[in-house]
C-alpha cells in the first residue's frame, strides 16, 4: 500500500502542476501586465480564457491519447508537452510568446484533468478508490496554496525576477513525474494490462497492489479480459447504454464550474479588496486562508468518502454551497454588506462556500465520473467543465460591473440545480466495479443498496 500511495502521489504531480498554474496569475498578474506591456482588457482576459480554451482541447484530446498509448505513456507524453509549454515562455519576452505558452499550458491542464483521475481509478483497489482518488484534489489545492505562499517572496531580492520564477516553477513537476514513470514507477494499470492481454505486466502490478490477494485478483482480471470494454465511438457514447450516465457527467461537470468556484478563485483578491478597503496585508492573509481551506477540506474528503459513499457527500456538500451562496447574495445585495458585521459575514460566507465545495464537488466529481463513464465520456465531461469555467471567468467581471450580487445569485441557482440532479439521478458506486455499475444503469431493476452490500461482502470477504 505504501508503494501504491507513492505511485499515486507521483501521478498527482500533474494535479500540483494544475493547481499552481491556476493560481499563479493571482500573484503575478500586475507584474506580468507591466513587463509585457499588457494594458488592454481584451488581452488581460485572454490570460485566463486561453487557459480554459486549452483545457477544453486537452480534455477531449485525452481520450484520443489513451486510445493510442498506454496510461503511463500518456502521462509521460503530457509531461513532455508540459515542459515544452513552459519553455515557450523562455524563448522570447513578448506577450505573444506568453499567451502561446498559456494556451499550451491549458492543454496540459486538460490532459492531466482526465488522465490523473483515470490512472488513479484503474490503479486503486475498489475499497481504497475513494481515498486514493481524493489525492488528485489534495494536490491541486496544494498547488494553489503554494502560489499564495510564494507571494511572500514577491518583494525579496532574487537571482531572477519573481514573476519569471513563478512562470518557470511548473516545469519541475513535469520533469519529476516523467523521470519517475520512466525509472521507478514503470507500472501500467491492471485494467489496461487486462484489456491488452499483457499478462506478465498484469501479474507484476497486481502483486504490487494486492500483495497476499494477488493470485485471486490476477485470476479476476484475467477473467475480465473478454468482457473488458473496448474503446467506444462517439455514436456509442450517445446510445441508450450511456445516455443517463453521460447526462450526469456533462451536467455535473458543467455545474461544478457554473456553481462559482472559479468566479471566487479567480477574483477572490478583488472581492477581499472591496471588503477590507484595499488593505493589502489583510487580503494576503485572507487568500492564504482560502488556500488552507482547500487543503483542509481535501484532507477531510479522504477521511469521510469511504464512510459515507459518493452520493451523500455530493448531495449535502452541494446543498451547503447553495445555502452559503444564498447568504452571500443577501449580504451583497443590500446595505448590511457595508457594515462591519456585514463585511465579516461576507468573508465567512465565502469561506463557508469553499469549505462545502472542497469536500464534495471539488474532490469527488471526477472520482465518480471515472466509476460510471468510459474514457470518451470522461473527456467529454472534462471539456464541458473547462468551457463552463471559461464562461464564468469571462462573464463574472461583466455581470459584477452591474451588481456583484447577481453573480452569486446565479451561482446559488446552479448549485440548487446540481443538488436536484444528484438527488434524482446519481446512484451510489462505492465499492463497485464498472461491470456492476453497467448492470445497474442498464436495467435498474434490483434493490440497489442490499445488492451493493452483498456484492461488497462477497468481494472483500
Amino acid at each position: 500500500m505504501n508503494k501504491l500511495l507513492l505511485i499515486i502521489l507521483n501521478c498527482c504531480l500533474g494535479s500540483f502542476f494544475m493547481g499552481f498554474c491556476l493560481g499563479q496569475m493571482n500573484v503575478i498578474s500586475s507584474d506580468v501586465y507591466n513587463v509585457y506591456k499588457i494594458d488592454d482588457t481584451f488581452t488581460k482576459g485572454l490570460m485566463q480564457s486561453l487557459l480554459t480554451i486549452g483545457g477544453g482541447l486537452g480534455s477531449i484530446s485525452a481520450s484520443i491519447l489513451m486510445g493510442l498509448f498506454s496510461r503511463r505513456k500518456s502521462l509521460q507524453i503530457t509531461d513532455l508537452f508540459g515542459t515544452m509549454a513552459i519553455l515557450i515562455s523562455f524563448m522570447d519576452e513578448s506577450k505573444y510568446a506568453l499567451l502561446t505558452s498559456r494556451f499550451f499550458v491549458g492543454v496540459v491542464l486538460g490532459l492531466n484533468g482526465v488522465l490523473v483521475p483515470v490512472y488513479i481509478n484503474e490503479m486503486s483497489p475498489k475499497e481504497k478508490a475513494g481515498f486514493l482518488g481524493t489525492m488528485n484534489q489534495l494536490c491541486i489545492t496544494l498547488g494553489i496554496l503554494t502560489t499564495f505562499l510564494m507571494s511572500y517572496f514577491q518583494d525579496v531580492t532574487l537571482p531572477i525576477p519573481f514573476y519569471k520564477m513563478m512562470l518557470y516553477i511548473p516545469i519541475i513537476p513535469c520533469i519529476l513525474r516523467a523521470c519517475a514513470l520512466s525509472s521507478i514507477f514503470k507500472y501500467e494499470t491492471p485494467a489496461y494490462c487486462a484489456k491488452n492481454h499483457l499478462n506478465q505486466q498484469l501479474q507484476k502490478v497486481v502483486e504490487m497492489i494486492y500483495q497476499e490477494k494477488a493470485e485471486k485478483m490476477y485470476e479476476q482480471f484475467q477473467s475480465q479480459q473478454k468482457s473488458t470494454e473496448r474503446r467506444i465511438t462517439l455514436n456509442q457514447l450517445f446510445s441508450q447504454k450511456y445516455k443517463q450516465r453521460l447526462f450526469i457527467g456533462i451536467s455535473l461537470a458543467s455545474l461544478q464550474q457554473l456553481g462559482g468556484i472559479n468566479g471566487i478563485m479567480f477574483y477572490s483578491s478583488s472581492i477581499f479588496d472591496q471588503v477590507t478597503g484595499q488593505a493589502s496585508q489583510k487580503v494576503f492573509y485572507l487568500n492564504l486562508i482560502v488556500g488552507f481551506i482547500g487543503v483542509f477540506t481535501a484532507l477531510l474528503a479522504t477521511i469521510i468518502i469511504e464512510q459515507f459513499g459518493r452520493k451523500p457527500i455530493l448531495k449535502y456538500g452541494t446543498l451547503w454551497c447553495f445555502i452559503s451562496l444564498l447568504m452571500l447574495t443577501f449580504l451583497m445585495s443590500n446595505s448590511i454588506g457595508n457594515t462591519t458585521f456585514g463585511k465579516y459575514s461576507i468573508i465567512i460566507s465565502i469561506f463557508s462556500y469553499l469549505f462545502g465545495f472542497g469536500f464534495s464537488l471539488g474532490p469527488l466529481l471526477f472520482i465518480y465520473l471515472t466509476e460510471i463513464l468510459p474514457d470518451l465520456g470522461i473527456s467529454a465531461s472534462g471539456l464541458m467543465n473547462w468551457m463552463s469555467g471559461g464562461l464564468v471567468a469571462q462573464m463574472f467581471p461583466v455581470i459584477a460591473s452591474y451588481d456583484i450580487s447577481y453573480c452569486f445569485a446565479l451561482f446559488s441557482i446552479f448549485n440548487l440545480i446540481a443538488y436536484l440532479i444528484i438527488q434524482n439521478k446519481v446512484v451510489e458506486t462505492k465499492g463497485l466495479d464498472k461491470e456492476t455499475v453497467d448492470k445497474y444503469f442498464e436495467n435498474q431493476k434490483f434493490d440497489y443498496i442490499p445488492y451493493q452490500e452483498a456484492y461488497q461482502e462477497e468481494r472483500f470477504r
